[in-house]
């Protein structure tokens, strides 16, 4: 009997410390934001990879947009969970971001870290993750656009863990702290709009 309560504390620890793990990559999954209904989210599975897909409006002008998904250093700022968002390089081609999250759940916590290579190409913005420390691959890009008073913006995302994630859970996770993150990107491009005013 006391042996088979050992077994389920270690079973509730392991299970705890996993959840953890995928849990962190939540933070770092691109900075997506929306405007109210027009929020769309997507997240799918293959061959374990993970994609994001999420397609927005906002009001504020596509200047606006483009200057807070470029403020990296503000980052920390209005996401309380981002410790670390810097520019340690520039260079003619781009600039290298580097940036560590902490995700915590109950006395658990994980630290993602992540450098990135950032690259305007055709009006998109595009990272992809060069030390490979919390993910085998990550990569993706926001593209920025006009369509008549909205400013509409497509946010796609590529993201291998390096840590085993049950699936299903890390899909409704991502999903659903997307949507955190959106809305908080959301108030940050309202307010920088506000205080050009």
């Amino acid at each position: 009997m006391v042996q088979h309560h050992r077994h389920s504390a270690a079973a509730g620890r392991y299970r705890a410390r996993r959840f953890v793990l995928f849990a962190a990559a939540i933070v770092i999954a691109g900075g997506v934001a929306v405007a109210g209904s027009t929020t769309r989210i997507d997240v799918s599975e293959a061959g374990g990879v993970y994609s994001v897909a999420a397609s927005f409006a906002v009001t504020q002008s596509p200047d606006d947009v483009i200057a807070v998904l470029t403020n990296y250093e503000r980052i920390p700022k209005y996401m309380p969970d981002m410790e670390i968002s810097r520019i340690v390089e520039r260079s003619p081609a781009g600039m290298l971001v580097e940036q560590q999250a902490v995700s915590k759940f109950m006395m658990f916590s994980k630290r993602v870290h992540l450098l990135l290579d950032v690259r305007t190409e055709g009006g998109a913005i595009k990272f992809r993750d060069r030390c490979g420390e919390s993910f085998a691959s990550y990569e993706g890009e926001w593209v920025v656009s006009q369509h008549d008073s909205l400013t509409v913006i497509d946010y796609q995302l590529s993201a291998r863990p390096s840590f085993d994630v049950p699936g299903f859970v890390l899909k409704r996770l991502l999903k659903r702290d997307a949507g955190v993150l959106i809305d908080r990107i959301k108030a940050e491009i309202a307010a920088r709009a506000d205080r050009r005013q």
